[in-house]
């Protein structure tokens, strides 16, 4: 069963489900983030993938997902669940011409769409660089970007895929304010400018970190 275009995420029931497992296993606060209406960008780090489970119990709204092609492809035997939530496969390092319109469609629609920039789940260098997809499709959408940080889990090792998220942890999730980047600088210098801007976004949120122990 796939997603409708219109409304894009997990509903009512798989989204309280995921709070009951984020609170009560990964011991994350209770407190709930209401974001705006309408359209919305939300772009964070990436440690492992607990964090799209995280970040979803943590606000008020049903968030869609750019998630790995070859996670999507592989884990056939949860495609149908990814289908269900409305998420949109991308390529490796980064999101591909078709992936970027379907997305910049999700959020013209009205949804919330969560992104992490890095490209890949814990990077030699943590945001050392981001990919410039979410600054397209804001500045595509006019859609405002909401910056957010992950910590208190366990990073991906690259071997252990599931390992995060068995492995008790003390999840951190902290959400920004809005950031409506401006349409001054035209072209690919403006577009690099805004994703710099997206970056020091969530590094600024590094102050709030926590650890998994």
């Amino acid at each position: 069963m796939k997603c409708k275009q219109g409304k894009r995420g997990p509903n009512a029931l798989l989204r309280g489900i995921n709070r009951v497992i984020c609170r009560g296993w990964h011991r994350l606060s209770k407190d709930e983030v209401s974001l705006p209406d309408g359209p919305l960008i939300l772009v964070g780090n990436h440690i492992c993938g607990l964090d799209p489970l995280l970040i979803q119990a943590s606000v008020n709204r049903p968030l869609s997902f750019l998630m790995a092609r070859e996670y999507y492809q592989n884990m056939w035997y949860a495609r149908w669940g990814f289908d269900m939530v409305g998420a949109i496969p991308v390529n490796p390092g980064g999101a591909n011409l078709q992936a970027l319109r379907q997305a910049s469609q999700v959020v013209r629609a009205g949804n919330a769409l969560c992104m992490f920039p890095e490209g890949a789940a814990n990077p030699p260098v943590p945001l050392h660089r981001i990919m410039p997809g979410a600054a397209l499709i804001a500045r595509e959408t006019g859609a405002p970007i909401i910056p957010f940080r992950v910590s208190g889990v366990w990073p991906f090792d690259h071997v252990h895929l599931w390992r995060p998220f068995y492995r008790r942890s003390r999840a951190k999730v902290v959400v920004g304010e809005a950031i409506q980047l401006s349409k001054m600088n035209e072209g690919k210098e403006g577009l690099l400018d805004d994703t710099q801007i997206i970056r020091h976004a969530i590094k600024s949120l590094a102050r709030y970190d926590s650890r998994p122990e």
